[in-house]
């Protein structure tokens, strides 16, 4: 298997034009390690987004003198994300548990090809927030074991379980059999946090060079004919759009909602809110000649000061 068809396989590049992955192939260098050699180091800075081509590696979180493993990887999956985008040191150590060949995207060559083709920097939003949802659904399970244990077993005139609907899972209840536990505010700034972090970083490296976005809290939708992707972890959805365009915030019930705009050239958004909004009626968000607007019944709402 060559480059191409290895990087077109990844989460990443699924869905890109067959032309990006090639350039991206282009910029791809290749790197050996021995058993127990550490690619990827805590506390350092990142190099880059690694994928492997043949063996494995363990990532593992340094406590001291003790290495305490979290995940095993193989071929065909990547690692250190998210030194594409926040030149941080990294929150984990990468080892080689035998002979391992991997592919090195590095960040400045990656950042030039989010340039010159922002439809990447998209795909990576989109897949660091299914990455969050699925972390998030992990955690609500957690925290609904133990009420699941605690509870009383079904009496024998008990009503039958509602049957699973046509994708697998019973409409009433989580995939596990228990009550799905809804997100707290805390969880919800957390995520609306991580999200405005990655397109402010996104955006400070110039890689959304061709759109708009719109991160909005519940309990309203963004609606726009020039919408080109809607990314949503639980109630938070970040909606990106041509640059230029305009969008129509509706509301699905009664409640005050948050907007962030983030434009090409400006790394900080625009924030307005909140804003009360009831069911039946809608604002409207005006990109490109000047700062975004945002008008409710015609009125015009101030944005907040950064």
């Amino acid at each position: 298997m060559n480059l191409k068809q290895l990087l077109g396989k990844l989460d990443f590049f699924q869905g890109l034009d067959e032309k990006i992955v090639s350039r991206v192939a282009d910029a791809a260098i290749v790197r050996q390690y021995a058993k127990d050699e550490a690619i990827v180091r805590q506390g350092e800075m990142g190099l880059g987004l690694y994928v492997i081509m043949r063996g494995r590696v363990q990532v593992e979180r340094e406590q001291g003198d003790k290495r305490v493993p979290i995940a095993e990887l193989q071929a065909e999956q990547s690692f250190a994300e998210m030194a594409i985008i926040d030149n941080q040191p990294r929150s984990a150590t990468v080892r080689a548990i035998e002979e391992t060949e991997t592919i090195l995207l590095t960040r400045d060559s990656f950042v030039k090809l989010m340039q010159k083709y922002p439809e990447i920097a998209v795909r990576i939003a989109k897949l660091l927030a299914e990455r969050l949802r699925t972390a998030n659904d992990k955690l609500a399970a957690m925290q609904s074991a133990p009420a699941q244990a605690a509870a009383p077993g079904p009496g024998p005139n008990a009503p039958a379980t509602p049957a699973p609907s046509a994708s697998g899972s019973s409409n009433a209840t989580a995939s596990n059999g228990s009550a799905p536990v809804p997100a707290g505010p805390g969880m919800k700034q957390d995520i609306q946090g991580k999200m405005l972090g990655w397109f402010e970083n996104l955006y400070t490296i110039k890689a959304m060079t061709r759109f708009s976005v719109a991160v909005l809290g519940c309990p309203v939708e963004g609606v726009s004919a020039d919408a080109v992707e809607t990314i949503r972890v639980g109630d938070v959805k970040a909606v990106v759009l041509r640059a230029g365009s305009a969008m129509r915030i509706e509301a699905s019930e009664p409640g005050p909602f948050t907007l962030h705009v983030f434009e090409p050239g400006a790394p900080r958004p625009t924030r307005f809110g909140p804003v009360d909004l009831e069911p039946g009626e809608d604002c409207l968000l005006a990109l490109g000649k000047g700062a975004p607007r945002l008008t409710r019944s015609g009125l015009g709402i101030d944005p907040l000061a950064n």
